[in-house]
Parts: structure tokens; sequence; C-alpha cells
């Protein structure tokens, strides 16, 4: 079977990209598939692990220099090339991304037949357009099956009923990454409920294994270490929660705990000038990005996740899978993920919340070491469901 998968670009950062390479590990050690990878914006990061039988299809310069940040094109472009960048970018701002896309497409023709074609990086729709594998799919691909992939609550992208019609009517199926994320979109356009599916993301669970350290990141083991891993954008990621809890350990004059957060974003320095200014540095560290997070997941005592909404969170399972019990705000598609009280705990989205169950759990050694258990083999099932979800749509006739 030929699959095609589309993204934009490959940062080497994020949950989709994340996503994206764990599927595409899980099928390429399997010989009746063929896979190729088109990344329609041309950027592939340094940092960008793809299987060596992966074919790459490259998209054009003009949506290179269209999509991929200024900051990563001064790394590798020569001056020349950087000015015309920067005019493409001005071109962007006058006449919008779409005008660009329409153009691009244009010399983007992908010659091979392939029996499933899938658009793996949602287009966005609320303030900049901003995205172009929906529509590579439909105008430049030839496939039996043609998938869409939604990785959010629809609403957070500005996916109206009227653009929801038009925009995924050629479309066999639209996969969603959990539950929740299909109830919001079935609620949206229910005339696509009977394309609409499932697909949680996925974990290369042998890769993860090779990611593991025989030495601990943290300073200290003595200290009960909690652990956050996510980008610094606070308006979704609420990590002004972990500062609220962190003060009051301090005014509580609690000794033995130390909350590591791993991650960038805008509001990064920011939230690292709260940490001084409330002085809480013995019980908080911002430690920026990381290539490699398993090894902080690994020696961790307890993942915390103060998020106010996540489709499906990559690092949840991640953190599942090397049997970390997680604490986790009860929005929708944690309950997903976390069963309360088996692999982790769901708790109101409030710091008090998240403060009152660090502290009655913390020193539950015995609950805590049985709980573990129960992480990986939850992350197991959750991870086999998903690739059974995946492989049966892509096996079944359309919208059987």
């Amino acid at each position: 079977m030929n699959i095609l998968f589309s993204v934009v670009v490959l940062k080497g950062i994020g949950g989709i990209e994340s996503s994206l390479l764990n599927i595409i590990n899980n099928l390429c050690c399997k010989e009746e598939y063929t896979i190729d990878l088109c990344v329609i914006g041309n950027y592939i990061s340094t940092s960008t692990k793809i299987p060596e039988n992966i074919n790459i299809v490259r998209g054009n310069r003009i949506l290179e220099y269209a999509c991929t940040e200024y900051k990563d094109l001064k790394q590798y472009l020569s001056k020349p090339q950087l000015m015309l960048a920067i005019f493409i970018k001005i071109i962007k701002k006058v006449f919008g991304y779409k005008k660009i896309l329409n153009i691009s497409l244009k010399w983007m023709k992908n010659k091979k037949e392939y029996d499933v074609a899938i658009s793996f990086s949602n287009d966005k729709f609320n303030g900049e357009y901003i995205g172009g594998c929906d529509d590579y799919i439909l105008r430049c691909c030839k496939a039996t099956k043609k998938i869409a992939w939604i990785h959010n609550d629809a609403r957070q992208h500005g996916m109206s009923k009227e653009i929801c019609l038009s925009h995924y009517k050629d479309y066999d199926y639209i996969v969603n990454v959990s539950e929740g994320c299909k109830k919001i979109f079935d609620e949206i356009v229910p005339e696509y409920t009977y394309k609409s599916k499932v697909v949680t993301n996925t974990l290369d669970l042998l890769n993860i294994e090779k990611k593991k350290s025989e030495r601990s990141p943290y300073s200290s083991m003595e200290k009960v270490n909690l652990l956050t891993v996510a980008r610094m954008d606070n308006q979704q990621k609420r990590i002004d929660r972990i500062i609220d809890c962190c003060r009051r350990f301090k005014q509580e004059k609690i000794q033995d705990i130390h909350w590591t957060v791993v991650g960038d974003g805008p509001d990064y320095e920011y939230l690292k000038k709260q940490v001084d200014l409330f002085e809480i540095q013995d019980y908080l560290e911002f430690v920026g990005r990381k290539n490699n997070t398993i090894p902080y997941m690994q020696y961790a005592d307890l993942f915390v996740q103060t998020s106010d909404y996540e489709a499906y969170s990559m690092v949840l399972i991640e953190a599942l899978s090397v049997g970390c019990p997680c604490i986790c705000t009860n929005y929708e598609s944690a309950r997903d993920i976390i069963e309360d009280g088996i692999n982790g705990w769901l708790v109101e989205k409030t710091s008090d919340s998240i403060y009152n169950k660090i502290i009655e759990v913390i020193h539950r050694d015995e609950m805590i070491n049985d709980m573990k258990k129960n992480c990986v083999k939850s992350c197991i099932e959750l991870n086999q469901k998903a690739l059974e979800s995946f492989e049966r749509i892509i096996m079944v006739k359309n919208h059987d």
C-alpha cells in the first residue's frame, strides 16, 4: 500500500511533528507499506529524525520562504536568498498567504498514484490563514482515499460550519485526535459525522527505550521531583498555576519539593522573571527546550500538566510510557488518557486543586509504585488501540 503524508514544515519540535514521526516509525517497519512524506514548505530541521526508508517529497522555495520563520532562514540561506525570502514575506503580508499558496501549488503536482493521501497538518482559519496541506492533497495528489487530520479543538482554529462544509467536502475521512475533538467537530458540522473518525496520537515505544538514560538529569534525587513539559504559552498551558503552587510551597515551608519545567515559547522570559520576583528559585526551575525529554520523565516522581485544554497530549502519554504517574487538569481529552486513581489523577483547573493533590500523594510511595506499572500498561494499550484505528481507516472501503 502506497501512503503519502503531507505536512507544512518539520521544525524538530512540537506535538504534531512527534505524532507524525511516531506513526511513520510504527508503519515503516511493516513490509506492506511504502511511505512518502511531502513537506510542502520544504523546511526540515537538522534535528528532525526521519527513517531512511521514507521517500521525501519536497515542496518549493516560495512556500519555504513564506512558511519558515526568519530566524531559521538566517541559519542556512545566502544573502541573495535571504533577500528573496524577505521579498516573499512582504508579498505574503500584502496579499496574504493563500495567494502565495495558490500560485505555488500550480508547480507542485505529484505524478505518483497513492492508495492513501493524508493531510497531517490541518489548516487554521482564525486570524491569518495558515496551512496548505489540505489544498495540496486535494489539488496536487492522486489517491484512492484522501484523509484530513485535525489536531485540536476545531473552534480554536476558526472552523465554522460554512468553512468545514466547503473545506472537507472532497475528503473521504476527517480524523480527530481525541473523542473530545470529534465531538466538537461533529457539533460544528453534523453533516460530516459519517466520515469523522478518531485516531489518537501514537508513540514509537522502541525509540523511547533508546532515549532513556542511565543518569538522572536532576541535581538532587533526595527531593520529590515534579516535572512539566510544555510550550511556554501561558494562555493555554497555564504555567502560572505552577508558580502559584511553588509560592505556596514556600509559604508552607515545604522543603523537599523541586519542580522542573522543560520547554520554551513566547512567555518563557516572562515566566522566568516571575520565579525571581517571588524568590522561588529553590522550588522551581525553567530549563528551556531539551531535544530529549524522556530522561526527565524517567526520573521524575510525578508529571504535572496544568493546561486549560489539549487535543491529545503527547507529553502525557510519553510520561506514562516510562512509568511516571500524572497529575492532570480535567480537560476533556485528558479523560481519554488518565484513569483517575489508576495511572494518575484528574484535578480541577485551579492552582489550589493541583497543589492539594500534590501534597496528598507525594509521600504515598507504595501507591505510586503500584501506579507506575499501571502507567506503562495503559500506555501500551492506548498505543495499540490508536494504531489499530489508523489501519482500520486506511484499509476499509470508503465510509464503511
